[in-house]
């Protein structure tokens, strides 16, 4: 009797052994497979991403030389531009905290379409309104 379960006890350690031992050689051939699934690839490299909706990202890739801006979505996949190391170092210069982080990017937006607004139409009033918006 206890000779049986010291049996059934020991194959279900084995089984419980193997399944973490494929677990763990699906991750080790992910992660080293030259070329393989996922972004194992040593020629493509995702250097950003951000998610602007559901399912809809943008995302900075380098290919080789080349860094370009794209976006993702379930259907789709369009490059929007190509970026410069310059326009890159830009963007990580400019980074903030966390804490704070999307206010101030969202002033930062404001302000700049203030200031394109401003130059486009140089007759606006001062006061904000022009013929766009009466309010």
């Amino acid at each position: 009797m206890i000779g049986e379960a010291f049996t059934v006890i020991c194959a279900l350690l084995g089984i419980i052994g193997l399944i973490f031992l494929s677990l763990y050689a699906a991750n080790w051939l992910r992660k080293h497979a030259a070329g393989g699934f996922g972004n194992a690839g040593n020629n493509i490299k995702i250097r950003e991403c951000a998610a602007i909706a559901q399912d809809k990202q943008l995302m900075i890739i380098t290919v080789g030389k080349k860094t370009m801006l794209i976006g993702v979505t379930v259907n789709s996949v369009n490059k929007i531009c190509d970026l410069d190391e310059d326009d890159i170092a830009a963007a990580e210069a400019e980074e903030t905290p966390a804490e704070g982080g999307f206010v101030q990017c969202l002033k930062k937006a404001i302000a700049e379409r203030k200031g394109f607004a401003e130059a486009e139409n140089p007759e606006s009033e001062k006061d904000g309104r022009n013929e766009k918006n009466n309010f």
